[in-house]
């Protein structure tokens, strides 16, 4: 028959109780305060990066970014130590549960491979910036907003609202839509009869109204180039470029333009026939 457990011998005496619950009570006050000390530490940190750093808009982005992470590690190793602290003064020897701890993440470390990659594929995303929160990026050939980043996986949401949970280990090339600046190009085909010439200069006065447009000035980082035409054939192809601010501007400004390009060649009376996508392939509007 197996013995019944002392739980009076797991315990320390009695007449040592009202010492240890006090040396208790402040070790949980003290674990709280340096809790609390430590993320305003990190918050004034955060604040110093953002006011030092060249663009505060990435700078801020990536504190949000990390802020989580860190708060999480503090809490994490706060209460690890308390914990620690409080079996000490129970009279337990944390010395074996240290040597066991050892043992056991040598183990997990061996069983789960996957999720240490996880892990440090996730210290690599916020030591080098890959992306944040808030950036687009493309997953699986599809465009998806960053909405939180974990060590172990990221959450994605892309244009129809559908939500990725992705380990962080399975980005091996990310492609980044919202850093620095974006450049889109803007075709337009001219049917074969028609007026080349003519149809280029009427696209150069549109590039010049919008880029004088004091509407457009703030998103665009440069004037709209025409870049001539790209192509001659059954129709010919002038291509312009929109360079912008990162994020939505880019594909803004190219719509804009589209629509501008529309009502002027169809006021001057130039032809042109619609843009039709191969079959399998949908315009992009995830910007």
């Amino acid at each position: 028959m197996i013995a019944a457990i002392d739980m009076k011998s797991m315990l320390p005496p009695a007449d040592k109780l009202w010492a240890i619950g006090a040396r208790l009570a402040i070790a949980l006050v003290i674990a709280f305060v340096v809790q609390r000390l430590l993320f305003m530490v990190w918050a004034r940190m955060a604040r110093f990066l953002v006011r030092t750093a060249d663009d505060e808009r990435v700078a801020t982005q990536r504190v949000s970014t990390i802020s989580q992470v860190i708060r999480n590690t503090i809490t994490v190793v706060v209460m690890v130590f308390t914990l620690f602290y409080v079996l000490e003064l129970l009279g337990w020897d944390v010395k074996p549960l240290l040597a066991g701890a050892g043992i056991v993440g040598v183990a997990l470390g061996f069983g789960a491979q996957t999720l240490v990659r996880d892990w440090i594929a996730g210290v690599f995303i916020l030591v080098e910036n890959q992306f944040g929160v808030g950036d687009v990026i493309e997953y699986n050939g599809r465009a998806a907003t960053v909405e939180y980043i974990q060590l172990r996986s990221t959450r994605l949401r892309d244009q129809q609202g559908y939500v990725y949970f992705v380990p962080n280990g399975e980005f091996k090339t990310v492609v980044n839509r919202t850093r620095g600046w974006n450049r889109l190009p803007v075709d337009v085909r001219v049917r074969t009869g028609q007026d080349l010439d003519r149809a280029l200069e009427k696209c150069r006065e549109v590039a010049r109204e919008m880029s004088a447009d004091p509407a457009w000035q703030d998103r665009l980082l440069e004037s709209v180039q025409v870049m001539g035409v790209e192509r001659l054939g059954a129709d010919a192809l002038i291509r312009l470029t929109v360079r912008a601010k990162p994020g939505p501007h880019a594909a803004d400004a190219a719509r804009e333009l589209r629509r501008r390009l529309h009502h002027a060649l169809t006021t001057a009376g130039i032809e042109y026939p619609p843009n039709v996508l191969p079959v399998g392939i949908e315009p992009d509007s995830t910007l």
